[in-house]
C-alpha cells in the first residue's frame, strides 16, 4: 500500500539566504596558513580517498603534522589516492612525505565497522578529530545497504553512527588530555536538510519503501539526521567536556556525489558549482578553527567557513532525541 508523502516545512528567509551563500560564498578566510601544527594528533577522515574528503585529507597532510587515517571502502582506490596525494603534497606544499594511512570499512555493511575500528585501535592509542565525510547521494531508487536500509540512510546515518559509537571510548579518553575544543567530531551534512521531512525523518516509512518522495527529499532526510547527530552527541556524552561537535554543508561543489544525476543535470551543475577543494576549507574550519568554542556546540557550518542555519524543527530536542535513540537501537547488535 502506498503511503502519503511526508510534510516538508516551507523555506524561510534564513534558508533562502543560506542557499544564496552556497552559490556565492566568497573566499575562505580560514585556510592552511592558519591551521595549527597538530603535532602528535590523530585524525580520521571517512571517504578521504575521493572528492572533498580527499582534499581535506590532503590539506591536513600538507599543512599539519597530524597522522591522518582514511576510512574507506576500496583498498585499491584508496592506496592509489594516497600515492597521488603524496605527489600532490610534494608539489603544492613542498613536503616529500605524508603521514596518511588506510583502514578498510564499508559503512553500508555494519558487519565491517567493528573489525575496522579494531584494526585502528591495534595501531593507535589516541584519536583527536573525527571527520564523518563519507556519504552517498541520490543512488538509484531501491538501493539498499547489506542490512536492508535505504542506502543513503544506512550509509550516511546508521553506519556513521555505529562507527562513532565504536570510536567513542578512545576519542573521549584522548579528549581528556587535550585543551577544551581541540577534540572535535564533524558530521558532514548538506543544505539538503531543508528538503527533509518534518521532524527530520519519515517515521512512517524510514526507508521509503512505500512512500513517493523526491530524490533530494530522501537524500535530505539523511543529511537532516547528520545535523541532528551533531546536536545530539554532546548531550549523550556529558563527560566529554573538551569535545566540540558540529555539522556542516561543505558547499555547493563539483564532486563524485553527483555521479547518479542525469547527464543534463551534471552539465548544469558543472557551470554553477564550485571546486571541491573549497569544501575542505569548510570541513577544516569546523575541525580546527579556534573561533569555534563551547558557545557554538552543535551548530551548523556553511561554505567556506561560516556559521550557518539549521531548520528549526531539527533543533527541537524531542526530535533530536528520537533520532539518536533510534540509531542507538539499530546499531546495538553490532557493537
Amino acid at each position: 500500500m502506498s503511503l502519503p508523502p511526508p510534510a516538508v516545512p516551507r523555506l524561510n528567509w534564513a534558508a533562502y539566504k543560506q542557499f544564496f551563500n552556497g552559490f556565492f560564498p566568497g573566499k575562505a578566510a580560514y585556510t592552511e596558513e592558519k591551521y595549527p601544527s597538530l603535532d602528535g594528533k590523530v585524525v580520521i577522515v571517512t571517504g578521504g580517498n575521493t572528492g572533498v574528503g580527499y582534499q581535506t585529507a590532503k590539506s591536513l597532510a600538507g599543512s599539519t603534522n597530524a597522522k591522518v587515517y582514511i576510512f574507506s571502502r576500496s583498498a585499491e582506490k584508496t592506496l592509489a589516492a594516497i600515492k597521488k596525494m603524496e605527489l600532490e603534497v610534494a608539489k603544492e606544499y613542498n613536503r616529500p612525505k605524508i603521514n596518511v594511512h588506510f583502514i578498510q570499512v564499508d559503512l553500508s555493511d555494519l558487519t565491517t565497522i567493528k573489525p575496522a575500528v579494531e584494526k585502528f585501535l591495534a595501531q593507535e592509542k589516541r584519536l583527536d578529530i573525527v571527520i564523518h565525510n563519507a556519504g552517498v547521494m541520490t543512488p538509484p531508487r531501491g538501493s539498499e545497504t547489506k542490512q536492508g536500509y535505504e542506502l543513503q540512510f544506512g550509509t550516511n546515518n546508521v553506519g556513521t553512527h555505529l562507527l562513532q559509537r565504536l570510536l567513542d571510548p578512545i576519542f573521549i579518553e584522548t579528549s581528556k588530555t587535550n585543551k577544551p575544543g581541540e577534540s572535535r567530531v564533524v558530521w558532514v551534512a548538506s543544505s539538503a536538510q531543508f528538503n527533509a521531512p518534518l521532524g527530520g525523518v519519515n517515521w512512517n516509512d524510514v526507508n521509503f519503501k512505500n512512500t513517493k518522495f523526491s530524490d533530494m527529499g530522501i537524500y535530505g532526510q539523511s543529511k537532516a539526521v547528520n545535523v541532528m547527530q551533531a546536536r545530539a552527541w554532546p548531550k549523550y556524552h556529558p563527560t566529554a567536556t573538551n569535545v566540540l561537535s558540529f555539522s556542516l554543508c561543505p558547499g555547493f561543489l563539483r564532486t563524485d556525489l553527483q555521479r547518479h544525476l542525469s547527464s543534463v543535470s551534471q552539465w548544469l551543475m558543472g557551470w554553477i558549482l564550485h571546486d571541491q577543494r573549497n569544501g575542505a576549507y569548510t570541513e577544516l574550519f569546523a575541525a580546527l578553527s579556534p573561533d569555534l568554542t563551547k558557545a557554538n556546540q552543535g551548530e551548523h557550518m556553511i561554505s567556506f567557513g561560516k556559521l550557518g542555519h539549521t531548520r528549526e524543527d531539527l533543533t527541537i530536542q524531542a526530535n533530536v532525541d528520537k533520532v539518536w535513540e533510534f540509531l542507538d537501537k539499530e546499531t546495538e547488535p553490532y557493537l
